[in-house]
């Protein structure tokens, strides 16, 4: 008998700089993958240049049945998947769903590392994000809105008005 695939995303983490080709190699192999990609501007002695970069640089997501993880763990450039305490780090389809809003805005995003006793959570109110929550975090006086990943212990930091969002 045949498991089903999983409802949640599990966190791939890739040798540096191999992400895109790990996702390329993934869904040549009919595996569901995800990697969220936002554009940076990059100087250059002679020019800039605008480039699409991974949002989690060395992780991409990955949605998959047992029989498929060596065949994932056994692609050019992939490294394991993240685990914490002897379990998979798992991201909820809502989560993901919110890595590939913020992917799609015209907007800066910063990837920063975070503890878990950051701000409190709060819910967003108006804007491109209206529906989800964060926590948020007030660097030098400027509301900054904080979405957690959990599972990779990473956030993306954007800029916000702190009238955007309301507490929970």
């Amino acid at each position: 008998m045949q498991k089903e695939k999983s409802d949640n995303w599990f966190v791939l983490q890739t040798r540096s700089r191999h992400e895109k080709k790990v996702v390329a190699f993934l869904s040549s192999q009919d595996i569901e993958a995800y990697l969220p990609l936002h554009t940076v501007k990059k100087k250059w002695s002679d020019r800039i240049k605008l480039v699409e970069e991974p949002l989690f640089p060395g992780y991409l997501f990955v949605k998959y049945d047992e029989i498929n993880r060596y065949k994932i763990l056994n692609t050019p450039g992939a490294v394991r998947f993240v685990s914490f305490e002897g379990k998979y780090a798992t991201i909820r389809e809502n989560q993901i769903a919110a890595i590939k809003l913020i992917a799609a805005q015209e907007i800066e995003t910063e990837v920063i590392d975070i503890s878990l006793t950051i701000g409190e959570e709060v819910f967003i109110s108006e804007g491109p994000f209206k529906g989800l929550y964060a926590k948020l975090v007030e660097c030098k006086g400027k509301g900054k809105l904080l979405l957690e990943v959990e599972a990779i212990g990473k956030g993306v930091l954007l800029e916000i008005g702190t009238n955007k969002v309301a507490k929970t």
